[in-house]
Order: structure tokens, then C-alpha cells, then sequence
């Protein structure tokens, strides 16, 4: 057999941070609330309630849209996705199908052979539907309940092109999702609570043929970790099939996390399955020139922006830019430290190496750091200076950090600076001769 190439799309599942759900005014409560606690005749589907478009959500999507380069579409409508199941109380869900929010987007992701820009086929704006549950803590029912405070539930659904090529890219594409979303504060993303979910298609063809191979589908990933090793599973399975000369079935598949193996679910859906047609009750959406604008106008200095300053102004290199930008409130903390006069780059190492390392050693992020960037902008102008070397920055480090305070002010208090001075080196070695004939 040829050599194989893995062909992979991503579609993810957005939970929008909005104070109520998508198309009425039941507030959106965390897992903690009561079962079926926010609920109404509109998300319960009861008759003669009629739905309404939560603005927020649209300006929310939008805005995630433009951050990833999509096209926003100037007419959009919802559709209905007819399809049964438990915890979908109108057997059907509010959608967006032929007429998406957003259209023609791309990433840019690292990868082993340097920067890839994936494109995003589209993002359209959608309504969960409720959770079925299946056990109580660790007890394991034998009916299904049913909780509806999830029905309803604003949701952005963003479909990757598929033109990831290794379970890492797929990895890494969902980490520069992640953060260029949590960046815009417009959705937590804890997957553990279901707002950031994700679906895999995976097919291998090979390399000098255009068709793609028979897509797979993967469900049940609750962390990007899953994705990976499920893809990397996924594609060993579906090589032995084609070594075999046997056929690769077109299914949704689970994964399993303790067996790490994906197992038949069913057939896989196709978009004629689910008899999209327009949503009637809702009035399309539309967005004129003005508007997008003054969306993009509110977006601010994105990540991946920011990272090209930070090489460009202050001389960092790919990978410091990288760390220094993983996170909205980390590449403020270093800017404040660079600007408060610490070396850009010695206060990079330290907040990568020194200040990370001590979070996530205790499960901590960089908001709950007990160190001021002043702290760290001096002991950077200390060690540029040359006045202390790299073990006494740690040993100051490890004092300021159980109760801060000015590196400066300790060092000179306690003595703890290096000494240069010739005469003075001659003179301790003397008397330590002395002592020790």
C-alpha cells in the first residue's frame, strides 16, 4: 500500500458566555443548579411559545468570527435540525444550516515544520440541547434522567477545513482556539463543564490521490488530550484496515478514555438526515458594513498579533512570544514588568521558568500570583546588572514569594548580593587560610 495521509476536520462547540440562553430569558446556571430550575415554556417547547434571538449571543459570535478571520454574512437565518432524542424536548434543534453567521476563516497553528494556516469553513450560531443523565455520583442508574437547564443554552459551532494532517496539529489547532476565545472573554471553555466540546473526523487516503478516504467520526472527547489520543488510535485502527484490504465503515464512534479505543456508536449522519428547512418563528439576522466594524473596532490586539509585537518590540524569540502570550492576563503581567524596567527578555525566562514552575506546582494561575510585576522587574534589573547570579535569584525568590516584598530591599538587607570587588575577595580568602593553617 502507498503511503497514507491522515485528513482531519474539527468541529467545535462553543458554549457563549451570556447572562440567558439563546432564544429566551431562562438564565444560563452552572452545572451546580437544581435539575430543571431554568426552564420555560419556550426552551421546554410548550404550545404557542415562540422564540427570541438573544442579541448578545449574536455580537458574541460575531465577534469570535472576526478574531478567526471568518466573514461575517451580511443575511443569515436559523434553521430547524430535525432529529429525536431525550433531552431534545421539540425534536428539534434551532440552527443555522444553508445561511451561516460566518463564512471563509483561518488560524495560523505551530507545527513541526513551523506556522500552518488552517481554514475554517464556517461558524454558525446554535442552541444546546438539554443532558441526559445516566449515574448519580458513582452509582449508575437504571433509567435515564432528564435535566433541561442546558436546553437552550447559546452555542457557536466552528467547522475546521479538513487540512489537519497529525493528531498534534489537531492538538494544537484546539489550544490556539481555546486561547484566542478565552482572550475575547466570550466563553469560559471548561470543557469538564461542556462548554467547549469537541468532534473529530478523521479518514486516511493516499498521499497521491485527491478523494478523501471513508470520515470517521469521534464523540465523548472531554479534553484536548483526549482528541489526541484518540486520533492517534483512530489512525492505527483505520491503517490496519487498509493493510488488511479490507473496507473502513463510515460511523460515529466513542471513545473510551480507561481503554483507550474508540467504539461503534452508529452510522454516520449526513445533512439529509436531518430535514433542515428555515426556522419560521425567527426573523434573519443581518449585519450592514457598520456594524462589522464596529465589532472589529472592539475585538483589540488579538493574540497572535500581540506575539509578533512582542518579537518585534522587545526581542523575544518565537517560542518566549509563545509562553508570554498564552494567556490575556500573562502578557500583561509581562508587559507591566518590562515596562516597569526589567529586561524584556530576563523577565520572560523568569516568568516562564521561576514564576509558572511555582504556580503549577500548587494548581495555581498566573491571576493568583502573589508577586507584583515590580517584584519581578527588579530582580530582573538585579540579574542584568550582574549584582546577583541565577542561584541567589532563586533563593530571593523563594523568600518573596512566601511573604513579598522589594528584591532590592532583602538583598541589601541581608547580604545576599554578589561581590566583585578584588581586594576585598583577597582578603575573606586570607582570613579563611588563616583559620584553616
Amino acid at each position: 500500500m502507498s503511503d497514507l495521509q491522515t485528513v482531519i476536520g474539527l468541529e467545535i462547540h462553543l458554549q457563549l458566555k451570556t447572562k440567558t440562553k439563546m432564544f429566551c430569558s431562562c438564565a444560563v446556571n452552572g452545572q451546580e443548579a437544581k435539575a430543571n430550575s431554568s426552564i420555560c415554556p419556550v426552551c421546554t417547547s410548550q404550545p404557542g411559545a415562540l422564540p427570541v434571538i438573544n442579541k448578545k449571543a449574536v455580537e458574541l459570535g460575531a465577534k469570535v468570527a472576526l478574531a478567526i478571520n471568518c466573514k461575517i454574512e451580511p443575511y443569515s437565518i436559523f434553521a430547524r435540525k430535525n432529529y429525536f432524542y431525550p433531552d431534545l424536548p421539540k425534536s428539534y434543534q434551532i440552527s443555522q444550516f444553508k445561511k451561516p453567521l460566518a463564512l471563509c476563516g483561518r488560524i495560523k497553528i505551530e507545527t513541526s515544520n513551523g506556522e500552518k494556516l488552517i481554514s475554517i469553513t464556517r461558524a454558525h450560531l446554535e442552541e444546546d440541547a438539554g443532558k441526559s443523565i445516566h449515574a448519580i455520583g458513582s452509582k449508575t442508574l437504571d433509567h435515564t434522567l432528564i435535566d433541561l437547564n442546558r436546553a437552550g443554552v447559546p452555542l457557536l459551532e466552528i467547522v475546521s477545513e479538513p487540512e489537519i494532517n497529525s493528531p498534534q496539529e489537531a492538538y494544537n489547532y484546539l489550544v490556539e482556539m481555546k486561547k484566542t476565545i478565552q482572550w475575547l472573554e466570550v466563553s469560559n471553555c471548561d470543557m469538564e463543564k461542556g462548554e467547549l466540546r469537541c468532534d473529530v473526523n478523521v479518514s486516511l487516503k493516499a498521499k497521491e490521490v485527491k478523494e478523501l478516504g471513508a470520515k470517521v467520526e469521534i464523540k465523548n472527547l472531554n479534553s484536548f488530550k483526549a482528541v489526541k489520543d484518540s486520533l492517534t488510535y483512530e489512525i492505527a485502527r483505520q491503517t490496519e484496515i487498509i493493510n488488511k484490504g479490507e473496507t473502513i465503515l463510515s460511523d460515529t464512534r466513542l471513545w473510551n478514555d480507561k481503554e483507550e479505543k474508540t467504539f461503534p456508536m452508529r452510522s454516520k449522519e449526513v445533512a439529509n438526515d436531518y430535514r433542515y428547512f428555515p426556522e419560521p418563528d425567527l426573523i434573519s439576522l443581518k449585519f450592514s458594513d457598520t456594524d462589522i466594524q464596529e465589532i472589529k473596532n472592539n475585538l483589540g490586539e488579538l493574540p497572535h498579533q500581540k506575539k509578533v509585537r512582542f518579537i518585534e518590540q522587545y526581542g523575544l524569540n518565537n517560542y518566549d512570544a509563545g509562553l508570554m502570550t498564552a494567556n490575556k492576563i500573562l502578557s500583561s503581567y509581562f508587559e507591566d514588568c518590562v515596562k516597569l524596567g526589567g529586561d524584556s527578555k530576563i523577565s520572560a525566562n523568569l516568568i516562564s521558568t521561576e514564576v509558572m514552575g511555582r504556580l503549577n506546582a500548587v494548581k495555581l494561575e498566573i491571576k493568583d500570583c502573589p508577586l507584583a510585576p515590580q517584584h519581578i522587574a527588579e530582580l530582573a534589573q538585579l540579574l542584568k546588572s550582574g549584582k546577583i547570579s541565577n542561584a541567589i535569584s532563586k533563593q530571593v525568590l523563594d523568600k518573596i514569594w512566601e511573604k513579598p516584598s522589594s528584591p532590592k530591599d532583602l538583598i541589601e538587607a541581608s547580604g545576599m548580593s554578589q561581590v566583585f570587588d578584588e581586594s576585598q575577595i583577597r582578603k575573606w580568602a586570607k582570613e579563611a587560610l588563616e583559620k584553616n593553617p
